[in-house]
């Protein structure tokens, strides 16, 4: 005799698997978003890294490249080719450099005087179009490296000077150092230390 009774589920066994397809489900979803959450903090440390990287960077370009060509300023005071922890303003160092590209074939010279400053938790790059500054020279800044606590800029020619010209350079003491010491203290970093060794 044939049975008419259909074979299924019961209501338990659906109860059961239903439980089981939830927890996998909820599993799977806490390993994603703690994948998605892990790839944000890379992401963020990845582009802070870049960020200190080239900010290093345009500092070996323009130190390294440093020359004995002083100034004069919009008042016609003559000023060093390099000079640093006078304390004027916020300004850690102003120097004249060589090798600005000049692309375009501009009528200019290929030195260029830079300045480095730190305002407001920040490096910031400074840079004028002409050495000689006008009444109306303006430089123009860029914001290099954000998060910074504090730098400090140390100076070498026969020992380590906290200024540039120091107190006791001699008369036949060089323009430049021979070399500069920047150590940062960033935010989530620590100290970060790099030596910038001059070409005379």
């Amino acid at each position: 005799m044939i049975s008419n009774r259909t074979q299924g589920f019961t209501l338990l066994e659906l109860l059961i698997a239903m439980s089981i397809f939830s927890l996998i489900s909820i599993m799977a979803f806490s390993g994603l978003r703690s994948v998605l959450f892990n790839k944000e903090i890379v992401d963020i440390e990845l582009q802070r890294l870049s960020e200190i990287q080239r900010s290093i960077l345009n500092l070996t370009r323009d130190i390294e490249q440093s020359v004995d060509r002083p100034i004069r300023d919009e008042l016609g005071t003559t000023r060093p080719a390099l000079s640093g922890g006078q304390n004027v303003d916020s300004t850690l160092l102003e120097f004249t450099r060589n090798g600005w590209r000049n692309p375009a074939r501009q009528s200019r010279s290929q030195l260029q005087r830079v300045a480095y400053s730190f305002e407001d938790n920040q490096l910031i790059r400074q840079y004028w179009y002409h050495l000689d500054h006008l009444q109306d020279s303006q430089p123009v800044r860029r914001v290099l490296l954000t998060g910074v606590e504090n730098i400090e800029v140390r100076y070498l020619d026969r020992e380590w000077s906290s200024s540039w010209p120091s107190l006791t350079q001699q008369a036949a003491s060089p323009a430049l150092p021979r070399a500069i010491e920047i150590t940062f203290e960033l935010k989530g970093w620590g100290k970060i230390s790099r030596l910038f060794r001059i070409r005379t």
